[in-house]
């Protein structure tokens, strides 16, 4: 079987699946086919060539430089061989409104105010209204964009609202679990939490630190899998992002497009993950 592996041409970090991914599909006799979106040889006619029987969304981290343009190649992709996860979930998953969404599904989620197309009156009200905040773009992939900013600090502002050119951004509340004791991610395979692991915050620029976590408590997965419920579209695998608040567990972000996995953290993920792409393309 041919397995395009979606990626972009110049990856803003290195991708860790990248490697144990590869080795396991060729000891599975499956030839990886690398993708990157934004190649001209991986345009329709590229796409049509390589003769692949499924296409797996992996690393094309630069996709929130053209959003649409990405929306559209994997709307094309799709034709030619299936992708996962599919083009309606990249659609509704791309913008992190999303999480708004959730919270009205009842899922627990950071405290999250959604500034539409720059509007600085409602940015600013947010901002007053939590304290020491983090904003970052609706449409964004890893730490691009994001900041933390103290209590009313005058960059906030101008980092919500420039450039003024209609994007729309996330206001939340800087909280204190996410230094200690860091970030859970719970990561989820056709069906099932594989493992667990914790990472420390991260903005623009800073590298990502991650550790081996224990295995998810109650808590952890009972908002994880509230969320995994509410999602409107078929998927076959996700990443859980939770944080601890004084209020309990809470869902800082779900990732269905292009999530880290942490393979070298568990091989039954990863043997998890071949499975399902082996069952996906029967």
């Amino acid at each position: 079987m041919r397995v395009g592996l979606v990626t972009c041409k110049t990856l803003p970090e290195p991708d860790p699946d990248a490697a144990p991914l590869d080795a396991a599909l060729r000891a599975r006799g499956h030839t990886p086919v690398m993708l990157p979106w934004d190649d001209a040889s991986t345009q329709c006619d590229g796409l049509k060539r390589a003769q692949l029987d499924l296409i797996v969304i992996r690393s094309p981290w630069n996709y929130f430089t053209a959003a649409d343009a990405f929306k559209d190649w994997i709307e094309r992709a799709n034709g030619i061989a299936p992708v996962i996860n599919g083009p309606s979930v990249v659609k509704w998953n791309m913008h992190k409104g999303y999480l708004l969404e959730l919270a009205a599904a009842g899922v627990a989620i950071v405290p999250t105010t959604l500034i539409k197309s720059a509007d600085a009156s409602a940015a600013k009200y947010a901002i007053a209204s939590y304290g020491d905040v983090v904003i970052k773009p609706a449409i964004g992939a890893g730490s691009f964009g994001a900041g933390r900013f103290k209590n009313n600090e005058a960059s906030a502002l101008d980092h919500a609202t420039k450039p003024a050119t209609g994007r729309d951004v996330l206001i939340q509340p800087y909280l204190a679990g996410f230094e200690y004791p860091g970030e859970r991610s719970l990561v989820w395979i056709n069906g099932e939490w594989t493992h667990a692991i914790r990472k420390q915050p991260r903005f623009a620029g800073e590298s990502e630190s991650v550790d081996s976590g224990e295995p998810p408590t109650e808590a952890e997965l009972a908002v994880a899998d509230a969320a995994i419920r509410a999602v409107p579209h078929k998927f076959h695998y996700a990443r859980a992002d939770l944080v601890e608040t004084e209020g309990g567990v809470v869902l800082s972000e779900l990732e269905l497009m292009e999530p880290s996995l942490f393979f070298d953290h568990s091989v039954t993920a990863l043997d998890r993950f071949i499975a399902m792409i082996e069952s996906v393309a029967m």
